[in-house]
């Protein structure tokens, strides 16, 4: 098996969509309505146009008779700040995969501190994703601070928890 990183295309638009819109990944995402075509193109055309944000397909490639390559995943750097060199990560893969995760967010971490100049990144997760936050924390991130009951989601009020890492930490 073997994770690599890859441009977006218009054609992966309606899996993003699909994905986006599924009630088991949804109460992970800071978006709240449901998506439709449109709102992807938007998406698609922003990040496309934007200094702010790189955006990347998580593909698997599993190696066989016939080696296959299939789009697990999204991951980018957002909000990238290029005058303080920081920017947040983004990330989910679909169904997760033991390991898949990690190596993205090394392939990453790598763009960001060794291609980009960057030498912070920083997550938000809430407090209900236990297993995003082992991931980060797996992959040297800290926390750095709790945001109480910053979002509503499932009901009630949770925390966001702020992670972050710095290039000298890697």
């Amino acid at each position: 098996m073997e994770v690599r990183l890859r441009q977006l295309e218009e054609e992966d638009l309606a899996q993003l969509r699909d994905w986006r819109n599924d009630d088991r990944l949804r109460h992970g995402f800071r978006e709240y309505r449901l998506l439709n075509m449109a709102n992807q193109r938007d998406w698609f055309s922003h990040i496309s146009r934007s200094r702010e944000v790189e955006m990347f397909g998580i593909e698997l490639e599993v190696i066989s008779k016939i080696p296959t390559r299939k789009l697990v995943g999204v991951c980018g750097l957002c909000n990238i700040n290029w005058v303080n060199r920081a920017a947040e990560v983004s990330l989910y893969i679909v169904p997760e995969r033991p390991g898949v995760s990690e190596l993205a967010l090394e392939l990453l971490r790598q763009k960001a501190f060794e291609e980009f100049g960057l030498r912070r990144l920083w997550a938000e997760v809430y407090d209900f994703r236990a297993v995003s936050i082992a991931r980060l924390e797996r992959c040297g991130y800290v926390l750095e601070g709790r945001m109480r009951e910053h979002v509503f989601k499932q009901g009630k009020y949770h925390d966001s928890l702020i992670y972050g890492l710095l290039r000298e930490e890697e």
